[in-house]
């Protein structure tokens, strides 16, 4: 099996407060992964690890050995030892992560994709407009909002915000996508159009994607990550649970 992320003897505190204890798992190179577990387990902050996202709340302190492939073989962002790991802005770049709630910049369209480009990747004026173009249509926008590209982000709906904010990842070219709960504010319509979206993506990318639902894990994974009191409990790959088991399984940590 090809690894896109090697997580190994993984803790992280945030002060007196341990969230994860030495978690290990790997996440293949094609598919969705989706980390499950009651709320608090965990879900959140491991997935904060694998872009170094956690380091920007006070009093983290994160030990153990993180490994991610961005292109170049499998690499340290934690615990290298002789490794320099990558430049954070470059990590965040390569790691790209969608939140639950849509984050629009309070900027048009376009812009909500061309500006990070300009900033954080440095993309060539020449090629910008372009590359909004093909971040839209990967995501099934372009139709939606070619003749009105800028409009305020914040006047879509909001499956299409969310679709949007998964275009200005793409448009960085990620090597990795990381998803937390990114259905979980939309309503059942925009819902299904987000995981047929990734289910679609998947083949392109590795996907990791928190789920607070058994039902959604179950559709969308090739390999379920249960999480339980900040350690890993079960690692379930396709077929091997369906909903309810999953639901009894998470159920178990009461």
């Amino acid at each position: 099996m090809n690894i896109a992320v090697r997580v190994s003897g993984l803790h992280v505190s945030f002060g007196a407060r341990h969230v994860l204890r030495e978690v290990d798992f790997c996440v293949p190179a094609a598919g969705i992964t989706v980390l499950a577990g009651r709320s608090g387990s965990g879900k959140t902050t491991l997935l904060r690890s694998l872009n170094r996202l956690n380091e920007t709340f006070p009093g983290c302190r994160t030990t153990g050995r993180v490994e991610l492939d961005l292109g170049r073989g499998l690499e340290p962002v934690y615990g290298g030892s002789g490794v320099r790991p990558r430049p954070l802005n470059e990590i965040r770049r390569l790691v790209g992560m969608v939140f639950q709630t849509p984050d629009v910049l309070p900027v048009s369209v376009a812009r909500n994709i061309a500006l990070p480009l300009k900033v954080v990747a440095g993309a060539p004026a020449t090629e910008i407009e372009e590359r909004v173009r093909r971040a839209l249509t990967d995501v099934g926008l372009w139709e939606e909002v070619a003749d009105r590209l800028d409009l305020p982000a914040e006047r879509l709906s909001g499956g299409q915000q969310q679709r949007l904010c998964l275009a200005r990842a793409l448009a960085l070219e990620p090597a990795v996508l990381l998803l937390d709960e990114p259905t979980a504010s939309l309503d059942v319509r925009a819902a299904a159009d987000i995981e047929e979206l990734l289910l679609r993506l998947a083949g392109r990318y590795p996907l990791i994607v928190v789920s607070h639902s058994p039902e959604q894990a179950v559709r969308l994974a090739a390999r379920i990550v249960v999480l339980s009191r900040g350690r890993v409990r079960r690692v379930l790959e396709k077929g091997s649970a369906d909903a309810a088991a999953l639901a009894g399984l998470l159920g178990e940590d009461e």
